[in-house]
Order: structure tokens, then C-alpha cells, then sequence
């Protein structure tokens, strides 16, 4: 199993934190307001590890990113570990 967490991964994780039902415009909203601290999310394959650091630095909480995470992507993140 592969450490990345795809780009459409990732916009779709975003869509269900913002309880959206459109990942694109979910993942622009979230990139207006996050990208200048965390960086860009949903544009390109990211290392799992750096997914979460990212996360960990927004208003979502760390249990919404984990479960969020895990049912998409199967993969297993610990943002209060980080």
C-alpha cells in the first residue's frame, strides 16, 4: 500500500469536512483560506505524514481529518501524535 494520499483523495476528505456535496469547490474554499499557511491541497499526490501535518493546521478537528481519512483512503493518521 502506497504512503500518498492521492489528489482526488484528498478534495474528497475536504468535501466531507465541509459537508459539501461538490469536492471542487469545497477544496477552493479550503485553499482561499488555508493555502497561504499549509499550502495548496488537492493539486498533486502528497506523502500521508505531510497530509496530516497540514491538517493539523486548520480549524477542523483531529477526529473529523482521521475518520474522514481512514473511510476514503483506508489509511490510518494520528494528528495528535504529530
Amino acid at each position: 500500500m502506497s504512503d500518498e494520499i492521492s489528489r482526488e483523495h484528498q478534495r474528497l476528505i475536504i468535501e466531507k469536512l465541509y459537508r459539501s456535496g461538490d469536492s471542487i469547490t469545497s477544496t477552493d474554499h479550503f485553499n482561499k483560506k488555508y493555502a497561504s499557511s499549509i499550502g495548496h491541497m488537492g493539486e498533486s499526490s502528497m506523502d500521508v505524514h505531510d497530509f496530516a501535518r497540514k491538517m493539523k493546521g486548520t480549524e477542523f478537528s483531529s477526529y473529523d481529518v482521521e475518520r474522514f481519512t481512514k473511510s476514503i483512503t483506508g489509511k490510518n493518521i494520528d494528528l495528535e501524535k504529530l
